[in-house]
């Protein structure tokens, strides 16, 4: 699966220049949504955002997302998906201001839905994502949540 995400980031990092697009533009879907999480150092805001993705683990993974943090410090989860230049890419690409904490929302479409800053609202993100079109789809093919107790 990091495979995966390390060829599909790649590939959308080389085919595609497009500001307002964050997947190949011949896609007409991805098959998952992801958070990027910019941040200037691998601080206690960077640690609470991992922390809180283990915690909301079953959740992102029920709603096909993956998790990307990136620091200016060179802390990277997944470790090693990116250079040093896609990272550079990456930031010129969603307009990242390096002193800051900066969280985006892409969906499966490939468009960028939601940005936010240091705290993450978790359950607007769910709903966020629950609300969207294609999501709407995928409950609708597996109405029960694995996640619920």
């Amino acid at each position: 699966m990091l495979k995966a995400i390390m060829l599909c980031f790649s590939l959308f990092l080389t085919v595609n220049s497009n500001m307002s697009v964050a997947y190949p533009l011949d896609s007409i879907h991805w098959n998952h949504r992801s958070i990027l999480f910019f941040a200037p150092e691998n601080d206690h805001h960077v640690k609470t955002f991992v922390k809180e993705t283990l915690m909301n683990n079953c959740l992102l993974q029920e709603r096909d997302i993956q998790i990307v943090v990136i620091t200016q410090d060179g802390y990277n989860k997944p470790a090693n998906l990116f250079s040093a230049e896609d990272i550079a890419i990456l930031s010129a690409k969603y307009d990242i201001n390096g002193d800051s904490h900066t969280a985006i929302l892409i969906g499966k479409d490939g468009q960028e839905k939601h940005r936010w800053g240091e705290q993450t609202n978790w359950p607007y993100i769910t709903e966020l994502v629950d609300s969207m079109p294609l999501r709407q789809k995928e409950i609708a093919y597996q109405p029960n949540s694995r996640c619920s107790i």
